[in-house]
């Protein structure tokens, strides 16, 4: 695969479940994926439970090329109260989680340009937020260093408990606020 990340090729399709289970079986069951997406069971049940999905939660399948590569969901903060408190940041924030499922596109600069393209479309596009929020294991050096290019700053690490025990451990907050999200584009677009 020669294509150069480039924000032109990515869509943010609306999440269908079923159609993207076969593609969500393969991608959570890829030992470059499970480790930092645990979502329990890789079974279409489980699987059926936990991306069923919640009204404040917008989730999309990242289309790069025509193609399914991975997923992405985006809330505001306030819509998780007890994650909020337990993460200390604006509840007016918008947290993104994503994956790329398709091991063509790990490791070429498309992490990046999909979380650059999903702030510039979505989360201060249509949600017009002032600060956007991700959230990774500290241990995922691969995510966090798509998330820096991606303009994003670590800021602290935290312990989240939840109910779900994928979803309990260490949390590393990096954030972006609007305003350095538009000088970067700024400098982008001049250079």
């Amino acid at each position: 695969m020669t294509e150069l990340p480039n924000s032109s090729s990515i869509r943010f399709d609306p999440f269908d479940l079923q159609q993207a289970m076969p593609n969500l079986l393969r991608w959570l069951a890829d030992p470059d994926v499970r480790p930092w997406y645990d979502e329990g069971e890789v079974t279409p049940e489980n699987l059926s439970e936990r991306f069923a999905g919640e009204p404040a939660v917008r989730q999309y399948t990242i289309n790069i090329g025509g193609e399914p590569a991975g997923y992405i969901q985006v809330y505001r903060l306030d819509h998780s109260p007890e994650y909020q408190r337990q993460v200390d940041v604006d509840p007016e924030a918008v947290a993104m989680d994503l994956f790329i499922g398709d091991p063509e596109r790990r490791n070429r600069g498309w992490g990046a340009e999909v979380i650059r393209a999903c702030l510039d479309r979505i989360i201060f596009g249509e949600m017009d937020a002032k600060l956007a929020m991700i959230a990774p294991d500290p241990k995922n050096a691969r995510a966090v260093r798509s998330y820096e290019k991606a303009g994003f700053r670590q800021v602290k690490t935290v312990y989240v408990e939840d109910e779900l025990p994928g979803n309990t451990g260490y949390e590393l907050i990096m954030l972006l606020p609007r305003e350095e999200w538009a000088e970067g584009a700024r400098a982008t677009s001049a250079s």
